[in-house]
């Protein structure tokens, strides 16, 4: 079972290509049907940027085939603006990588998106909003290019089940190149075998399949995290052996050709990134945690990084390279150990960025701490540490009244009859109490003390 939730909006493929079929109908109800699916789609999870773009643009399309007495050409060419423009900049916004961003232009060019597309969105942003007439044959021709670079693409190549056919051929894949190891010629039989297999499948994905279904299913045990722990690479140093490289080298020659060297090593990278280092926001909704990965399942995916940088990435401007902008993000905004190892092999590979890691690598050490191992005399200094500093701020009470600042010592009142709120109860007092309650199960005073008002911030 893969360790990477993958959720998606539709219950099935039938369903997701029933939605394409829909939305490409020549009936204008089946039209609206497929924005109606798509339209519960966004409420169940994240769509897709290129068919949330086709469901804007056929819904304003269908508004404007039973467009109303009380809607204005005005009102429309509003609509089709506001369409146009969401469409280019979801779809290019999905190539902008790297530190510095490039300009719509030229993300445009590098998709094979129409360069009027562009020029229509500047001018609906900056300039008078265009004719009615473009901005149909615009629709038209933006449903279009959608269709010719992402749906027909998917509907014609796209498994029943996607995740059960690459996790099959990946296995056979494995298997086939184990079978290598019996002698010279079983070996180049296995090998044209096992590549195979690969070929079938690669042929079968679209570019968006990669980023959700094969490296999940490649950072998942069995597949790039050899079975055997004994294969697998220990913290600190997280170097991979040479079999397990050897063993993955053909099928990653085989997905460079296909999608590309920075593509595909880029989502690998993202792929690891986000799984070492989940997001804390949504560790509550995918129950997904830092120690959601075993120890050497993680060494093995930093050893992974470590091979792809050094052979993919250069920090010289000059050459090309893979982009390590977003990984870097990921890794300094989800701090933990693995996040730590990770900036420390980035730090390797880019002897620029060492000096500007080098605190934030020290951050995420001290944020790990339910990770790391740290001895027992280190906890304990440290709580002594806070104890020194919260002595310093509100002062020391020996004998467990309440504690205010040294500075309005004066403002405190007379009468130890009151109840107490601030208090510091002596670890061997304390005692299991009803919840909501404080040592010895009374219920404790939650009033503003008059105290605070006077802190200036």
């Amino acid at each position: 079972m893969s360790l990477i939730p993958k959720v998606v909006p539709w219950t099935s493929t039938e369903e997701y290509l029933g939605v394409s079929d829909c939305l490409y109908s020549d009936d204008i109800v089946e039209r609206k049907r497929g924005v109606g699916i798509v339209k519960a789609w966004r409420v169940r999870g994240k769509v897709p940027a290129a068919i949330d773009a086709t469901a804007n643009l056929t819904e304003i399309w269908v508004a404007d085939q039973e467009r109303s007495t009380t809607m204005t050409n005005n009102q429309l060419r509003h609509m089709y603006t506001i369409a146009i423009v969401r469409f280019v900049n979801t779809i290019v916004d999905l190539e902008q990588r790297g530190v510095y961003a490039q300009s719509v232009a030229m993300l445009a060019n590098r998709i094979g998106m129409p360069a009027w597309f562009v020029e229509l969105r500047h001018a609906g942003t900056h300039k008078q909003i265009p004719s009615l007439t473009v901005l149909r044959s615009a629709c038209d021709q933006a449903l279009q290019w959608l269709y010719d670079h992402y749906w027909s693409k998917q509907s014609r190549t796209l498994p029943a089940d996607t995740l059960h056919e690459i996790q099959a051929s990946l296995g056979a894949y494995v298997e086939s190149r184990a079978a290598a190891g019996d002698g010279k010629a079983k070996s180049v039989k296995a090998e044209k075998q096992a590549l195979g297999v690969l070929a079938d499948l690669v042929g079968k994905l679209h570019i968006d399949a990669v980023r959700l279904y094969l490296v999940p299913t490649l950072l998942e045990v069995g597949f790039l995290v050899p079975t055997d722990k004994k294969l697998r690479p220990k913290f600190p140093d997280c170097k991979l052996t040479y079999d397990v490289v050897a063993l993955w080298k053909p099928a990653f020659r085989l997905f460079q050709e296909t999608w590309g060297d920075l593509v595909f090593f880029e989502e690998l990278l993202s792929g690891i990134v986000n799984l070492l280092c989940p997001d804390s926001s949504e560790t509550g909704i995918f129950g997904m945690a830092d120690d959601a990965v075993g120890t050497s399942h993680a060494a093995a995916l930093v050893g992974w990084v470590h091979w792809i940088l050094q052979v993919y990435y250069s920090p010289d401007d000059s050459t090309e390279t893979i982009s390590i902008g977003s990984f870097l993000e990921c890794c300094l905004r989800n701090p933990s150990y693995y996040a730590r190892a990770l900036l420390k092999v980035i730090s390797t590979h880019d002897p620029t960025l060492k000096r500007d890691l080098r605190p934030f690598e020290a951050s995420a050490k001290s944020k790990a701490s339910k990770q790391t191992h740290a001895s027992e005399s280190d906890m304990m200094q440290e709580e002594a540490t806070m104890q020194k500093r919260l002595d310093e701020f509100f002062g020391h009470s020996d004998d467990g009244m309440e504690a205010v600042p040294t500075s309005h010592m004066d403002d405190v009142p007379a009468d130890k009859s009151k109840p107490m709120r601030w208090q510091r109860v002596p670890e061997e007092s304390w005692v299991p109490g009803p919840i909501g309650t404080i040592n010895g199960g009374q219920i404790p005073s939650l009033e503003w003390p008059l105290w605070l008002d006077t802190i200036s911030h």
